[in-house]
């Protein structure tokens, strides 16, 4: 690495830290003072508190790398704006790549974490921060009683394999049990073929063990085939293991691509509406880890050119297109769940076009 990208990379990584630092901690605290007065009403244990927080810096994380890499790709560029480093780099012939080589690397970079820590980490640390947020500061029902992470589900439904349709009234994952059970297993027509009803289901470790229940079977007219079949025990194919089962009520919160993407193919006789969502999810996931790359794109032209007003009216005004940018983004995904774009046009339309206006708006001012 030549000495100018040294001094590149230097200038941007202390502000980058910084303000990574600075927006997770005002998150943390904005939230815990927040929530100060559920603390004190249900005397929330340190324990948990510091359970709950951990949690969310990787959320937390998430969502403001994007913006700390706007604002460091501002704070630097405008600072040798102003000190006329950035002419004397272009008078010397330094072409735009190999002055802005070293943030687009970080970027790419920050963009690769934030990628691994929304697939590996973020997934389970929302649904913990969700289940303490939901038992211990919303409306925890005893808070003498030990702290369960995981909170008992209520009127779960999935659609799993063989277009069977399951709804369980109460689930928990905890104890891995299922109550209050309706199964309808369909042809593949969608017309229905067996109705199973059941007081409660627990996993055995490999499949659900269905008890006291009874079968209804259906003809191809929709007509009942004999009488209900009662049973004692009985194992059947619906429903897929607890920890997926726990995640498909969360749905897209809580899920990675793998599993976001294995729910999609098993929802795929639900029905266009919830496909059309979850596929708008799946798309957006890789979309929105290039964030922190796109926001460094936006940043190198605003930062660079002259504004009237100063390095204050400069970052302002970056920090205006990174707002638009996330603004025009939510719109293109609300329409494509709408129905109105296709899911990964919906994804991909801001990502897309905000890196090409950076790229372009950057070319022409170092040029």
């Amino acid at each position: 690495m030549r000495i100018l990208e040294r001094y590149t990379l230097r200038s941007y990584l202390a502000p980058l830290a910084w303000c990574l630092i600075i927006f997770i901690g005002l998150y943390l605290i904005l939230d815990l003072l927040g929530h100060l007065d559920e603390i004190l009403r249900y005397r929330v244990p340190f324990s948990i508190l510091v359970t709950y927080h951990v949690t969310m810096v990787p959320l937390i994380f998430v969502q403001v790398a994007p913006f700390a890499c706007l604002m460091a790709t501002l704070y630097t560029l405008g600072n040798l704006n102003r000190h006329l480093e950035l002419i004397a780099m272009r008078a010397s012939g330094i072409g735009p790549l190999r002055i802005t080589g070293p943030l687009l690397v970080v970027g790419i970079l920050m963009s690769v974490a934030v990628g691994v820590v929304n697939e590996v980490v973020a997934p389970e640390a929302a649904l913990i921060a969700n289940s303490i947020k939901a038992t211990r500061l919303e409306s925890p029902s005893d808070p003498k009683k030990p702290h369960r992470v995981l909170k008992t589900i209520q009127h779960l439904a999935t659609y799993g394999l063989g277009h069977t349709l399951l709804y369980a009234k109460a689930f928990d994952p905890v104890e891995k049990r299922m109550e209050g059970i309706v199964i309808l297993q369909h042809g593949a027509d969608l017309s229905l073929k067996r109705k199973i009803t059941a007081e409660a289901a627990v996993w055995t470790g490999s499949q659900w063990k269905f008890l006291d229940g009874t079968i209804l079977q259906f003809n191809s007219r929709g007509e009942t085939v004999g009488r209900p079949v009662p049973f004692k025990e009985k194992f059947i194919q619906a429903g897929d293991r607890p920890e997926i089962l726990e995640r498909s009520e969360s749905q897209a919160a809580f899920m990675n691509m793998r599993d976001l993407g294995r729910y999609i193919q098993r929802l795929e006789g639900a029905g266009g509406s919830t496909i059309r969502k979850l596929k708008v999810d799946w798309y957006a996931k890789p979309a929105a880890a290039l964030a922190c790359l796109i926001l460094t794109l936006i940043g190198i032209p605003t930062a660079i050119q002259p504004i009237r007003g100063g390095t204050a009216l400069g970052l302002s005004l970056g920090l205006g297109v990174g707002l638009a940018f996330y603004g025009i983004n939510a719109l293109s995904l609300a329409l494509g769940k709408g129905g109105w774009f296709p899911p990964w046009i919906a994804a991909w339309a801001a990502p897309l076009g905000f890196a090409w206006y950076g790229l372009r708006k950057s070319w022409e001012k170092l040029a």
